[in-house]
Protein backbone atom coordinates (compact mmCIF):
# COMPACT_ATOMS: atom_id res chain seq x y z
CA UNK A 1 0.00 0.00 0.00
CA UNK A 2 2.84 2.41 0.85
CA UNK A 3 4.49 1.71 -2.51
CA UNK A 4 1.29 2.56 -4.35
CA UNK A 5 0.82 5.77 -2.35
CA UNK A 6 4.46 6.74 -2.93
CA UNK A 7 4.08 6.04 -6.66
CA UNK A 8 0.96 8.23 -6.84
CA UNK A 9 2.62 11.08 -4.94
CA UNK A 10 5.69 10.94 -7.17
CA UNK A 11 3.51 10.85 -10.28
CA UNK A 12 1.53 13.92 -9.17
CA UNK A 13 4.76 15.72 -8.25
CA UNK A 14 6.33 14.85 -11.60
CA UNK A 15 3.27 16.05 -13.52
CA UNK A 16 3.28 19.33 -11.59
CA UNK A 17 6.90 20.00 -12.55
CA UNK A 18 6.23 19.69 -16.29
CA UNK A 19 4.94 22.79 -18.01
CA UNK A 20 3.20 23.71 -21.20
CA UNK A 21 5.73 24.92 -23.71
CA UNK A 22 4.78 27.16 -26.62
CA UNK A 23 7.25 27.99 -29.37
CA UNK A 24 6.53 31.57 -30.42
CA UNK A 25 8.34 33.09 -33.35
CA UNK A 26 10.07 36.42 -32.92
CA UNK A 27 7.88 38.40 -35.36
CA UNK A 28 6.07 41.71 -35.47
CA UNK A 29 2.68 41.75 -33.78
CA UNK A 30 0.98 42.36 -37.15
CA UNK A 31 2.51 39.20 -38.59
CA UNK A 32 1.74 37.16 -35.47
CA UNK A 33 -1.91 38.27 -35.42
CA UNK A 34 -2.33 37.60 -39.15
CA UNK A 35 -0.78 34.14 -38.77
CA UNK A 36 -3.06 33.29 -35.82
CA UNK A 37 -6.06 34.69 -37.72
CA UNK A 38 -5.32 32.45 -40.70
CA UNK A 39 -4.92 29.31 -38.56
CA UNK A 40 -8.04 29.85 -36.41
CA UNK A 41 -11.49 28.66 -37.42
CA UNK A 42 -13.00 31.64 -35.59
CA UNK A 43 -11.72 34.87 -34.06
CA UNK A 44 -14.13 36.59 -31.70
CA UNK A 45 -14.34 38.95 -28.73
CA UNK A 46 -16.80 37.36 -26.29
CA UNK A 47 -17.97 37.29 -22.68
CA UNK A 48 -17.69 34.08 -20.66
CA UNK A 49 -21.31 33.77 -19.55
CA UNK A 50 -21.14 30.42 -17.74
CA UNK A 51 -18.18 28.23 -16.77
CA UNK A 52 -18.60 24.58 -15.79
CA UNK A 53 -15.68 22.58 -14.41
CA UNK A 54 -15.85 18.95 -15.55
CA UNK A 55 -14.29 15.65 -14.47
CA UNK A 56 -13.24 16.48 -10.90
CA UNK A 57 -10.67 14.33 -9.17
CA UNK A 58 -9.23 14.53 -5.68
CA UNK A 59 -5.51 14.09 -5.06
CA UNK A 60 -3.56 13.83 -1.85
CA UNK A 61 -0.88 16.53 -1.95
CA UNK A 62 1.69 18.04 0.36
CA UNK A 63 2.54 21.68 0.90
CA UNK A 64 4.72 23.32 3.53
CA UNK A 65 1.89 25.47 4.87
CA UNK A 66 -0.88 22.80 4.91
CA UNK A 67 1.04 19.53 5.20
CA UNK A 68 -0.65 16.46 3.67
CA UNK A 69 -4.13 17.34 2.47
CA UNK A 70 -6.58 16.68 -0.35
CA UNK A 71 -7.20 19.08 -3.23
CA UNK A 72 -9.80 18.92 -5.98
CA UNK A 73 -8.64 19.41 -9.55
CA UNK A 74 -10.61 19.43 -12.79
CA UNK A 75 -9.61 17.84 -16.08
CA UNK A 76 -11.70 20.02 -18.35
CA UNK A 77 -13.92 23.07 -18.52
CA UNK A 78 -16.97 23.89 -20.64
CA UNK A 79 -17.66 27.61 -21.14
CA UNK A 80 -20.66 29.31 -22.70
CA UNK A 81 -19.77 32.56 -24.43
CA UNK A 82 -21.78 35.47 -25.80
CA UNK A 83 -20.17 37.03 -28.87
CA UNK A 84 -19.52 40.78 -28.75
CA UNK A 85 -17.61 41.16 -32.05
CA UNK A 86 -16.52 38.60 -34.61
CA UNK A 87 -13.76 38.81 -37.19
CA UNK A 88 -13.93 35.28 -38.52
CA UNK A 89 -15.93 32.07 -38.32
CA UNK A 90 -19.45 30.83 -37.83
CA UNK A 91 -20.24 30.44 -34.15
CA UNK A 92 -23.55 32.17 -33.51
CA UNK A 93 -24.34 34.72 -30.80
CA UNK A 94 -23.88 32.05 -28.09
CA UNK A 95 -21.31 29.29 -28.44
CA UNK A 96 -19.35 26.86 -26.26
CA UNK A 97 -15.77 25.84 -25.73
CA UNK A 98 -14.71 22.60 -24.10
CA UNK A 99 -11.07 22.61 -23.12
CA UNK A 100 -8.81 20.14 -21.36
CA UNK A 101 -7.31 22.26 -18.56
CA UNK A 102 -5.46 19.64 -16.51
CA UNK A 103 -1.85 20.39 -15.69
CA UNK A 104 0.62 20.84 -18.49
CA UNK A 105 -1.80 20.39 -21.40
CA UNK A 106 -1.77 24.06 -22.51
CA UNK A 107 -5.47 24.46 -21.78
CA UNK A 108 -6.93 27.90 -21.20
CA UNK A 109 -9.16 28.40 -18.18
CA UNK A 110 -11.91 31.06 -18.28
CA UNK A 111 -13.71 33.08 -15.59
CA UNK A 112 -17.40 34.00 -15.68
CA UNK A 113 -18.18 37.60 -16.55
CA UNK A 114 -14.80 38.28 -18.17
CA UNK A 115 -14.32 39.25 -21.83
CA UNK A 116 -11.82 37.34 -23.96
CA UNK A 117 -10.28 37.73 -27.36
CA UNK A 118 -10.59 34.15 -28.63
CA UNK A 119 -8.73 32.37 -31.40
CA UNK A 120 -10.86 29.24 -31.71
CA UNK A 121 -10.39 25.86 -33.37
CA UNK A 122 -13.04 23.35 -34.30
CA UNK A 123 -15.85 22.90 -33.64
CA UNK A 124 -15.66 19.22 -32.71
CA UNK A 125 -18.41 16.66 -33.45
CA UNK A 126 -20.38 17.95 -30.42
CA UNK A 127 -20.20 21.57 -31.59
CA UNK A 128 -17.61 22.70 -29.03
CA UNK A 129 -14.74 24.98 -29.98
CA UNK A 130 -11.33 24.81 -28.35
CA UNK A 131 -8.35 27.08 -27.79
CA UNK A 132 -5.12 26.93 -25.82
CA UNK A 133 -2.64 29.03 -23.93
CA UNK A 134 -0.38 28.70 -26.99
CA UNK A 135 -2.87 30.60 -29.17
CA UNK A 136 -3.29 34.37 -28.99
CA UNK A 137 -6.40 33.89 -26.81
CA UNK A 138 -6.35 36.29 -23.87
CA UNK A 139 -8.49 38.18 -21.40
CA UNK A 140 -9.60 41.63 -22.58
CA UNK A 141 -7.33 44.35 -21.23
CA UNK A 142 -6.02 47.66 -22.52
CA UNK A 143 -3.06 45.74 -23.90
CA UNK A 144 -5.16 44.00 -26.59
CA UNK A 145 -6.27 47.27 -28.22
CA UNK A 146 -3.42 47.06 -30.75
CA UNK A 147 -4.42 43.50 -31.61
CA UNK A 148 -8.06 44.53 -32.08
CA UNK A 149 -6.91 47.38 -34.40
CA UNK A 150 -5.00 44.82 -36.48
CA UNK A 151 -8.01 42.48 -36.61
CA UNK A 152 -10.23 45.39 -37.71
CA UNK A 153 -7.81 46.09 -40.58
CA UNK A 154 -7.80 42.41 -41.57
CA UNK A 155 -11.60 42.47 -41.47
CA UNK A 156 -11.75 45.64 -43.63
CA UNK A 157 -9.29 44.13 -46.12
CA UNK A 158 -11.44 41.00 -46.36
CA UNK A 159 -14.59 43.10 -46.94
CA UNK A 160 -12.98 45.33 -49.57
CA UNK A 161 -11.86 42.27 -51.57
CA UNK A 162 -15.36 40.73 -51.61
CA UNK A 163 -17.50 43.87 -52.10
CA UNK A 164 -18.21 44.79 -55.73
CA UNK A 165 -16.83 48.15 -56.85
CA UNK A 166 -19.41 50.92 -57.26
CA UNK A 167 -21.10 50.79 -60.63
CA UNK A 168 -20.49 47.06 -61.01
CA UNK A 169 -23.45 44.69 -61.11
Amino acid sequence: MRKILLFLLLTVAAVKTMACSCAFQDTLIEEAVLDSYKRAAAVVLATAEHVENLEPFVAEVYSADKGHHKETYHNSQRTQFVALKSWKGEHGKRFFTEIFIACCMCGYSFEEGENYLLYLYGPDKNGYFSTSSCSRTKRETNEINKEIEILNKIDLTKISKTTPKSGAL
